[in-house]
């Protein structure tokens, strides 16, 4: 339905609506060999305490035995509801994703569907490092056939929100990765 494309410095992201309202949502850097590379598991729990303090803990990632639920301070039901983490293999290319199973983010018809995934993967010259959201309907898009308005909306709050804070992420691992932290 909609693709956008942006890129800071370092950081490539790319957002499409899909006509089933689904969405896909990926960012990602390239960086050169030789670089001390965390593990997709390593990202993720940086991820984790990157979004508590970029929110300054107003989204606070708690984990569970059922999973693992993106939670906004002083609400009991999660933004985002998560399975426990799978790692995977591809080739040389690994990862670990977080199967979306709900929260109040999610259309409710659709919990269950959606993946939310950290990525490392070798390049002929390098390495990339990826996050991405995919099959996830979000609630403010309301349905298959999202109408301009919805689309509008979610990519005025939710979306920018979500690109902003995992650019950010990559941003400040990048930071980290160049000090050998």
């Amino acid at each position: 339905m909609g693709e956008k494309i942006t890129r800071n410095k370092r950081i490539a992201s790319k957002d499409i609506i899909l006509g089933d309202s689904s969405v896909v949502s990926r960012q990602w850097v390239q960086l050169p060999a030789g670089v001390a590379l965390p593990t997709p598991e390593q990202m993720l729990e940086r991820y984790f305490v990157f979004l508590r303090r970029c929110t300054l803990s107003l989204v606070r990632p708690v984990t569970a035995a059922g999973g693992i639920a993106f939670r906004l301070a002083g609400l009991h039901r999660p933004l985002l509801l998560f399975a426990p983490p799978e790692s995977s293999r591809d080739g040389a290319s690994r990862s670990v994703a977080l199967r979306i199973q709900g929260g109040l983010l999610v259309q409710e018809r659709e919990c269950g569907r959606g993946m939310l995934t950290f990525t490392v993967s070798p390049l002929p010259d390098g390495v990339e490092l990826g996050v991405q959201v995919a099959d996830y309907c979000p609630l403010l898009l309301g349905g298959p056939g999202p109408s301009r308005l919805r689309s509008r909306l979610y990519r005025s709050t939710q979306a920018i929100v979500h690109r902003l804070i995992t650019v950010r992420f990559l941003d400040h691992l990048c930071r980290n990765l160049d000090r050998g932290e």
